[in-house]
């Protein structure tokens, strides 16, 4: 007797495409193009002979038999993703690490770092991918994620790291060209604007009771190394991460014309991991360990709990 047993491909296509109910998302997590992951939906619908998704344009909803059988294969298949990942974990000749991290963090604070964790753990090899973006799902794969935002990720612990603690810095030369002796001087200079982070300037506005400002005007940019380097350039004044510019100040290619730095509660970076790849990854949990120690030693307002933050699905 024939069995039918559908490729495992297939399987994470169509479990992916029923949890976003969308063959865009499905594709981003799964690192394929959205007419792969349609191909082996097609695939499985041949196999089957009935439709397990009814298409509406751009929208799609599951039908009773995709209802049943994606509530079946579910809990099968992730037993099977567990197995494969705690049979990798016992491996004792090296243990690979697959990273997705924002650029400023990985540049400004990871690299210059590594050295001393690999030397800790000389058995872990590292492999970084392109970092994740807000909206992007949590990709198949993937060991850890360092994201910015608020810490609400769906299906992932988020550890809170730092970068919530905001300071205005600029060029000395900018600073030469302004006057920048109080905090309203600061809400009068041309300003820099992160676009993850827009409303980081209305928060400090009020922090210091400055009441005319326009708390969003100012070139915008992505990425805090690109913000960082407009600074340097002597474009404006920028708010960024205290954490991210020791090193511009110690070398003075920055300077805080105004000690008059912010807190933002809803803003910071964070070192994101399924639960299932913790408890099964030593390697994950010496990197946690090791990120959370350098954090709780070296930035006071990191706290220093190893206890997994888990908030709007995260």
């Amino acid at each position: 007797m024939k069995h039918l047993y559908p490729n495992i491909a297939e399987l994470h296509a169509f479990t992916s495409s029923a949890k976003h109910l969308n063959f865009s998302y499905a594709a981003r997590e799964l690192g394929l193009t959205p007419s792969a992951v349609s191909r082996q939906i097609a695939n499985l619908e041949v196999l089957f002979g009935m439709k397990l998704f009814v298409r509406e344009g751009r929208n799609l909803s599951l039908t009773r038999a995709g209802q049943v059988y994606h509530a079946r294969v579910t809990g099968p298949l992730r037993e099977i993703g567990n197995a494969s990942l705690e049979l990798l974990s016992v491996r004792e000749d090296s243990d690979l690490l697959t990273i997705a991290s924002v650029p400023t963090f990985t540049t400004k604070w990871l690299v210059p770092r590594l050295t001393s964790f690999l030397t800790a753990a000389p058995n872990i090899t590292l492999s970084f991918r392109r970092h994740l973006a807000h909206g992007d799902p949590f990709p198949l794969g993937l060991d850890a994620a360092i994201r910015y935002g608020d810490g609400r990720w769906d299906g992932v612990n988020c550890d809170y790291l730092a970068g919530r603690t905001f300071v205005p810095v600029c060029s000395p030369e900018f600073a030469a060209k302004h006057t920048l002796r109080t905090p309203a001087d600061l809400a009068a200079a041309p300003r820099l604007v992160h676009e993850q982070a827009e409303s980081v300037w209305l928060v400090w506005s009020e922090r210091y009771e400055i009441t005319h400002m326009n708390a969003f005007s100012g070139p915008r940019f992505e990425q805090y190394a690109v913000l960082i380097q407009a600074a340097q350039s002597g474009l404006g004044l920028a708010l960024v991460p205290a954490f991210l510019i020791g090193a511009a100040l110690d070398a003075g290619t920055l300077v805080q014309p105004v000690n008059a730095p912010v807190d933002v509660d809803n803003q910071g970076h964070f070192l994101c991991y399924t639960p299932e790849r913790l408890d099964t990854s030593a390697a994950l949990r010496k990197l946690r360990d090791w990120m959370l120690e350098e954090f709780s030693t070296h930035d006071p307002a990191a706290p220093a709990t190893r206890t997994p933050t888990r908030r709007g699905g995260c």
